[in-house]
Formats: C-alpha cells, structure tokens, sequence
C-alpha cells in the first residue's frame, strides 16, 4: 500500500474493531508499520473503545441493544484526517459514540438522554465518571485547549455552557490545572476541566446546564474506583470525579465549590 494510496475509511474502523478481512489486513499493517504516527493514533482509538466498553457495557441489558449501539455507532463514523490530526477527531467521536451508548442501552442517566428532572441530580455523577475515565487516560490528547490558555479555554467553555466561572485553583491540595475540553451533557455543551498532581494522578471538574433549576447539597457516588462528589448550584450543575480516597476529594469538591 503506497503513501498515495493510503487505507480508507472503512477500512481503519475495521482494523481498529478487528474485523478487517485478509489480504487487506496485511496491506493495512503494511502501512501502519511505515505511518507510525497514524498507528498511534488508531492506538488511541482501540484504547479509546475498551474504555467505553468498561464504562457501559454493565448497562447493556440485551444482545439486541448491543446491536443497535453498534449500528448507531457506526453512522457516528469518524474521518480519517492525516497523522496527527486525528485525535481530536477521535475524541469527538467518542462524545458521540457515548451518545450512541446512552440511546441504544436505554441507560437511567447517560450523557445522551435528558433525564426527567427529579433525575438531573442523578446524570451527573454518570456523566462526570465517564468523562474521567475516557479522558484521564488520555496520554497524547487529555484536554483540547492547555492550561497556557487559561483565559481562553474559560471565556470559551464559559460561554458553550451559559455560565461565567474561573478555574478552581487546587494547588493548596498538589494539583494544577492541565487544561480543559467541551463534553456532551444532558443534551447540551458541558465543560470539563482536568486536574493532575505531581505524582500523575488526575481529577476532572465537569459543569453543565441544570434542567430544573434546582438545588442541592454536596452528594456521593462510588464506582469501582472512581468517586465523585456533586452538587446543584441554580442553573448549573457540578462533579468533580478522581480515584483519590472519598475525605480528600471531598474536601477538594467543597475548595471548587468556594471558588465558583
């Protein structure tokens, strides 16, 4: 397969789900191997995969969701930009794959579905824990605009979600700000910013519209290893999510709820 000729679409999402028939498959690895920077890439999008796959599959409750979470899945299909620039397209379609997920498995509270609203509350730990995990295992494109930009990357999400804010500063707790991207939430923009320590550990902030304009105190959700602190204040709606023990997140929640 020559650099003029390079794999088509079709055929990058089928290497990548490992349905790829021969001889193509040969000739695909071919130019993998030649392209490392594309191989990174699809890397990233395999990786990518197996983490919506822990995220959702327990919600899965038939076969037949399952396919059609695949079939929605594929209409979302991703363009095959050059090496390089396929991250970011990546990662926009996992936002929409995880729109795809919460239509097909009919989940309770996923990113995709507006909640009936005595449900808000209950969207956003769902919606926070699967941001955190896509993207907080994101090596090469964690966030979309750097903490460089900081001014920048508020004014901007502040503006996509209808509420001004500043950027928590966490330092007094070892974490600084990494930089922060756009996220789908309850049918709408959300934010999400993104937080690492030293030691590489990482927290996420996520924000977003509340439907019912109503309020509450802090709450608690646990997940396997992730936990999530949040909260309603009026029209907007905050949780904050990281695999640090439940006293040092919540004192963490209730820093970024003072600043906000």
């Amino acid at each position: 397969m020559s650099e003029t000729n390079p794999p088509q679409e079709h055929e990058l999402h089928g290497y990548v789900d490992g349905r790829l028939p021969q001889p193509r498959l040969a000739a695909v690895e071919g130019w993998l191997a030649a392209n490392p920077g594309a191989a990174a890439e699809l890397e990233d999008w395999r990786r990518q995969n197996e983490l919506l796959r822990a995220a959702f599959a327990p919600q899965l409750p038939s076969a037949a969701d399952a396919a059609q979470v695949a079939a929605v899945a594929r209409s979302r299909r991703r363009r095959w930009l050059p090496a390089g620039a396929v991250g970011g397209r990546a990662a926009a379609s996992v936002a929409l794959l995880i729109f795809a997920l919460g239509a097909g498995a009919g989940a309770v509270a996923t990113l995709a579905l507006a909640p009936a609203p005595a449900a808000v509350a209950e969207a956003l730990p769902t919606a926070s824990r699967a941001n955190y995990l896509i993207y907080t295992r994101e090596v090469r494109h964690p966030v979309e605009v750097g903490a460089d930009e900081e001014a920048h990357l508020v004014s901007w999400l502040g503006k996509r979600v209808g509420a001004s804010f500043a950027a928590p500063d966490l330092s007094s707790d070892g974490f600084r700000l990494v930089g922060g991207r756009l996220v789908p939430y309850d049918d709408a923009p959300g934010a999400l910013l993104m937080y690492e320590d030293a030691g590489g550990q990482r927290l996420t902030l996520l924000m977003g519209r509340n439907a019912d304009n109503a309020r509450t105190g802090f709450q608690f959700a646990s997940d396997g290893p992730v936990q999530t602190f949040y909260w309603i204040d009026g029209p907007v709606g905050y949780a904050m999510s990281g695999e640090i023990d439940r006293d040092r997140l919540e004192r963490i929640s209730r820093l970024v709820y003072r600043q906000l």
